[in-house]
């Protein structure tokens, strides 16, 4: 298991996340997701997938 967190939004759109079982981009892959308009921390577990769109740096926690 790895803990990841950010600071929040790098924009005034929030921030989206993502974990997913795999890389297809389809909407059944995805395990969990969320929008963030401030600090955030999401923890993905080995094989899983993650995707980000305009959030301030991620950064390992655990």
């Amino acid at each position: 298991m790895t803990w990841s967190e950010t600071a929040g939004p790098d924009s005034s759109f929030g921030c989206y996340w993502e974990r997913a079982k795999d890389a297809s981009g389809e909407f059944g892959s995805i395990i969990a997701n969320n929008n963030l308009n401030g600090p955030g921390r999401v923890t993905l577990n080995k094989g899983e997938y993650f995707k980000t769109n305009r959030c301030a740096e991620w950064k390992r926690v655990g």
